[in-house]
Parts: structure tokens; C-alpha cells; sequence
């Protein structure tokens, strides 16, 4: 496999930023895409140091890439940079500058804790790009988040206005879930999760939300916390999961 460490000039950031991109040796055409998203206080490099992603995606037909969005939330931020558009902005840079597939059904997105949030949201709002959304001990209510943590609300103001401003909005993933259209394709959703993680009840109630508007989703529950020992054991899941739906 071909390690590469990317950095280049984001139109939708108005800066420049980093991507880590892993690419089998010898790739064959119409190359699969994984969208790889960290969590909250981490970077691009975050699931090459504390995972052995680049040994278990040896022998993998898919481009993993893994940018960089800092404390973003994948959010266009009130008076700041535009890190969900950056996130569709990335993707078609990457099948450019690699030649990589642009079929929806070999296009998938996988995100731990703040990088799950950006992996449904990106999925639930642009359902014409993502096959499915893997989503790791994923924290999928801002909302939530925000009345449990008062001491964010100088933060959150800067990424999404206010509390109330989020219902009815690409930040709302409850909200889209359960207003689903009829006539929209509908991502499937993966969730992984450890039964002491501080995030099991919220991914409890998101399994259960998705599965009234009659998404395809699962929900897999294994030992342990908030923790990269999990993580490294779901991204081997995940990898194996679109091996099969690639082959």
C-alpha cells in the first residue's frame, strides 16, 4: 500500500490544509472511497497512531482518506470556514487526483465520536454520494451535547448559532432522520458502539429513530468505553464490511 501526506489549498476553508490518503499498491479501476473522520480534539493523523489501519488496509481495494477539520463539528461555522463543505469539496479533489470511483455504491464514510456526527451528516445530506455510514461511538445529538455541557456554549455559538437554531437544519440528524422523503435514497447506517460508552444511550435512541423511517441500519454493541481499544477492533469491521459489499 502507498502512504501519502497531502496539503493543498481549500477552496472552502480559504486556507490550506492536510489529508492523509491510503492507496493499495496496485489499485485497481474505479477504486472504492472511504471518507475516514476523527474525533474531537484529534487530526488527520490521529487513526495512523493509534490504530493499525495501514496493516489492515494492506490488502484492501479502497482509498481511505482522512482530512483534517480541527473542532469543527463538519459544520460551516457562523463566521468561520466552511468545514462541511470541505468534506464534499475533498472528495472530488480525491477522484481527481486519483482517479477514484465515483459510483455511490462503492462510496462510504466512517467517523469516531465527533467524526460519527460528520459521517451521518454528511451521509443524511448528501445521500446521492454515500453507499453507507459507518458510525463509531458516535455523538449524534448536539442538542443533547449542549444542555449536558453549558460550559461549550461559547463554542457551539461559533459553530452553529444557537441551540434552538439547529432544529430543521443539516445539524439536526434526528430531525432528518425522522422527516426522511420518501423519494431520497437512504444511506445505510453501521453503527459500533462499547456498552460503557458515555455515548450508548444517544446511539441507542438513533438505531431506534432510523429504524422507524425504515432505513437500513444496525447496531453492533461490543465490550468496553470511549476508547481507541474499540475503535481499533470496529475499523477492521468496517473494512471487512465493504470488502464484501465491493466484491
Amino acid at each position: 500500500m502507498a502512504l501519502n501526506h497531502l496539503e493543498f489549498y481549500a477552496e472552502s476553508l480559504g486556507m490550506r490544509t492536510r489529508v492523509n490518503l491510503i492507496l493499495p499498491e496496485r489499485p485497481k479501476k474505479n477504486l472504492a472511497v472511504l471518507l475516514l473522520l476523527h474525533g474531537l480534539g484529534d487530526d488527520e493523523n490521529v487513526w495512523l497512531e493509534q490504530t493499525k489501519l495501514v496493516a489492515y488496509a494492506s490488502e484492501q481495494q479502497v482509498a481511505i482518506v482522512m482530512p483534517r477539520v480541527d473542532r469543527s463539528y463538519y459544520t460551516n461555522e457562523v463566521n468561520g470556514s466552511r468545514y462541511f463543505d470541505y468534506l464534499t469539496e475533498l472528495l472530488n479533489r480525491v477522484r481527481q487526483w486519483f482517479n477514484l470511483t465515483t459510483e455511490r455504491n462503492r462510496t462510504f464514510v466512517a467517523g469516531v465520536s465527533m467524526g460519527g456526527f460528520g459521517a451521518l451528516k454528511v451521509a443524511l445530506n448528501h445521500p446521492e454520494l454515500f453507499e453507507q455510514a459507518y458510525l463509531l461511538s458516535a455523538m449524534v445529538d448536539i442538542q443533547a451535547s449542549w444542555q449536558a455541557h453549558p460550559d461549550r456554549d461559547a463554542w457551539y455559538s461559533s459553530l452553529f448559532g444557537s441551540e434552538t437554531a439547529i432544529k430543521e437544519t443539516k445539524n439536526d440528524l434526528t430531525g432528518l432522520v425522522r422527516s426522511w422523503s420518501a423519494d431520497k435514497p437512504k444511506p445505510e447506517i453501521y453503527q459500533i458502539c462499547g456498552d460503557h460508552d458515555p455515548f450508548y444511550e444517544i446511539n441507542l435512541r438513533l438505531n431506534k429513530n432510523l429504524l422507524a423511517s425504515h432505513f437500513k441500519s444496525r447496531l453492533k454493541i461490543v465490550p468496553g468505553a470511549h476508547e481507541w481499544r474499540v475503535w481499533d477492533d470496529a475499523i477492521q469491521d468496517v473494512l471487512a464490511d465493504i470488502r464484501k459489499q465491493i466484491s
